[in-house]
């Protein structure tokens, strides 16, 4: 398994919950700030510049600094069904790796409200 160094319990939950839906070379990264935190997922594929294939790709995570504290607060079938539905989120993502002018870089915001929800859920 990869080392993670991830602070918050909710983020590394969600990079666990991730791992297997990336390339095994994928970097998972903490990043932003306290009052925007994030992660980011980021690999690269091989080819020869300008054709398909030569791309960095990334997935953005932006966490609403609410869902952190909620997440906190939750029990942990919640935690656990919170970070599955980032999971699920992930799932959907397209990554076109044959075209040379693939949107490479995709960003999945990640509300208070889908915390919420888990806790409800659980309950």
């Amino acid at each position: 398994m990869r080392t993670l160094n991830i602070r918050h319990p909710a983020m590394r939950c969600v990079a666990e919950a991730l791992l297997d839906l990336f390339p095994s070379g994928a970097d998972i990264s903490e990043i932003g700030t306290d009052q925007k935190p994030c992660l980011f997922v980021s690999w690269r594929t091989s080819g020869v510049a300008g054709h398909p294939g030569n791309i960095a790709w990334g997935v953005h995570y932006r966490f609403e600094t609410e869902a952190l504290s909620l997440f906190d607060l939750a029990t942990e079938p919640a935690q656990q069904q919170f970070c599955e539905r980032v999971r699920d989120m992930s799932r959907h993502l397209k990554f076109n790796y044959a075209d040379p002018d693939a949107v490479s870089l995709l960003i999945v915001d990640v509300p208070a409200e889908l915390v919420r929800f888990s806790m409800e859920e659980a309950n």
